[in-house]
């Protein structure tokens, strides 16, 4: 089954750095980004994948975060949104600081945070 996790995260890198995909600044679709940069991990409901949970159960003492939850929302800041996002962690999620632009990522903030009432 890890084999599986790394080819699949393997294939992932790949298509994340060797074939990047950015959206315009001006204008950037939340729905777009997170359907481009987030949803093999997170989900489209926001809730994660089987992937995503694999990940971070790898990690010790991490929960992976339910973007539905209000208790998630609720602990979770925009500024620490955005560093997760810019930096990612270590053997769960990709940095995204070279990837995305500011406005991208603080776009997708905003699209994480309208979850709960989806």
């Amino acid at each position: 089954m890890s084999n599986i996790i790394f080819a699949v995260m393997f294939i992932y890198c790949v298509i994340l750095f060797v074939c990047p995909v950015r959206n315009a600044v001006a204008g950037a679709d939340a729905g777009s980004l997170f359907k481009t940069h987030c949803i093999v991990c997170h989900g489209e409901d926001g809730r994660g994948t089987d992937l995503g949970k694999q990940l971070a159960a790898m990690a010790e003492g991490v929960e992976f975060p339910d973007f539905t939850s209000a208790d998630w929302q609720a602990k979770k800041t925009d500024e620490r949104m955005i560093e997760q996002i810019k930096n990612g962690s270590p053997d769960r999620m990709f940095p995204f600081k070279d990837k995305l632009s500011e406005e991208e990522i603080n776009v997708l903030v905003v699209y994480v945070r309208g979850f709960p009432s989806r």
